[in-house]
């Protein structure tokens, strides 16, 4: 049923609200991509421009080069504003693109319940679909990311249904993709209920992403879907110090996590109910740590999950690697406690599948105080200098900082040919008591 809202939306369009002299003409770019959902015997498949298409992507809007160079062919972004250089740098390198348009949140102050701000909310879909609907490299529509975090499930499967009807009617030649935080005890079906305008869901999973598919079903949900964000395993889901500090996997434990993740999740659901997926971050951020969730460092290189990725994409091994990292060990008499100002060992086990002369720079740095919900943004914690006495090879001797309090021992190990491995253990600066 179409809701009070949406249609006076679409009746305001009818009557030439939408601004035509602000959306640009991208005809000399080529025709408007074509993209469709069929559903076949063996499962479901997109269809783009009249030819099969499996998702093989990531997200993020960096080292898009990179990403094709390696067998990739879409990226998803989060939101749609402010992206015209980047469609076109993505349709140059032949590369779709599932645009996302972000509907707030209500953990964020966001009333659902205002009928004024969702009307707002509504015009900027309008806006960013009635701009970008005739790009290239338009793969599909991302209707929202993980709304329904922090808040009311009814509210945010509202929200979805407004707006994923809203760009039907606006654009019916790219599917609509329901992009949620996992899928909960009944995410899937309630949306396949009470979305109907939502062709496809994505699901955003880390730990839980080997059974997908089978919960999916468990659930009562048949249709398809996408991995729209996949990687380690989570901080929230981790193990955590007696202090509350998560501990993070090394490169080389996160790039065996996630090739095990997708081969069941994805690869082995493909011909089926899945259509591809994107991985999460193909560039790098602050989450907990600044190595959680980036494929790449800050510094710009590649990590294991790359390549292990790029293998699954391109069908080919790799021939280039990156340095193998499997474990960090602090030499602490007492299980990450240390005295205000010790000295004590560190040390890294790690190696280079190539033989190439590896580098390690150790670093202490204070464990993050501005953690967040849902990948919101953090503040970066600081490095504390004067911790490193000295280093050779795989072992460091480090300075505890003279300030009680939490911290991490991070390593990195690079191959100085743009490949990198991580490493990081939390430990606690304890005072008098």
């Amino acid at each position: 049923m179409k809701t009070p809202l949406a249609a006076g939306l679409v009746l305001s369009l009818l009557s030439g609200c939408a601004s035509v002299a602000d959306t640009p003409s991208w005809s000399s770019l080529g025709e408007p991509s074509q993209v469709s959902l069929r559903q076949t015997e063996a499962g479901f498949e997109l269809i783009r421009n009249g030819e099969a298409f499996f998702v093989r992507g990531a997200g993020g809007v960096r080292y898009l080069s990179e990403l094709a160079d390696m067998g990739g062919n879409a990226i998803r972004t989060w939101d749609g504003e402010g992206i015209d250089s980047l469609m076109n740098e993505a349709h140059e390198l032949g590369l779709a693109v599932q645009v996302g348009i972000w509907l707030e949140h209500e953990r964020h102050g966001y009333d659902y319940d205002d009928p004024a701000v969702r009307e707002e909310q509504l015009a900027k879909v309008e806006r960013l679909v009635t701009r970008y609907r005739h790009h290239p490299a338009l793969l599909t529509w991302g209707v929202g990311n993980e709304v329904e975090l922090g808040g009311d499930l009814g509210k945010a499967l509202r929200a979805i249904e407004e707006a994923a009807a809203l760009i039907k009617r606006l654009d019916p030649h790219h599917p609509t993709v329901a992009v949620i935080a996992e899928i909960g005890d009944d995410k899937a079906a309630r949306i396949a209920a009470e979305c109907p305008s939502i062709d496809l869901i994505g699901v955003n999973s880390y730990g839980g992403m080997a059974s997908v598919p089978e919960r999916l079903v468990q659930q009562g949900y048949h249709g398809a879907y996408m991995i729209t964000e996949f990687g380690p395993l989570g901080h929230w889901e981790s193990a955590s110090s007696e202090w509350g500090a998560p501990y993070e996997m090394t490169s080389s434990q996160k790039a065996d996590f996630i090739a095990g993740n997708y081969a069941r999740a994805v690869e082995a659901e493909h011909p089926g109910a899945c259509v591809g997926s994107f991985a999460f971050l193909w560039g790098n951020k602050q989450e907990t740590t600044e190595t959680w969730f980036g494929l790449f460092l800050p510094t710009g290189e590649k990590t294991e999950s790359v390549e292990r990725l790029a293998e699954f994409w391109s069908g080919r091994l790799a021939s280039e690697h990156a340095p193998r990292v499997r474990a960090i060990r602090l030499g602490l008499e007492a299980p990450g406690r240390v005295e205000p100002g010790q000295a004590f060992k560190a040390d890294v086990s790690a190696d280079d599948p190539d033989g190439d002369r590896l580098s390690f720079e150790w670093r202490v740095i204070a464990e993050s105080s501005d953690r967040k919900t849902g990948g919101d943004a953090e503040a970066a914690p600081p490095v504390i200098e004067g911790s490193v006495l000295s280093s050779q090879g795989t072992t460091a001797t480090l300075k505890a900082p003279v300030e009680p309090g939490a911290y991490r021992v991070f390593v990195t190990v690079r191959d100085g040919k743009g490949w990198a491995g991580t490493a990081n253990l939390p430990f606690r600066v304890v005072g008098e008591e």
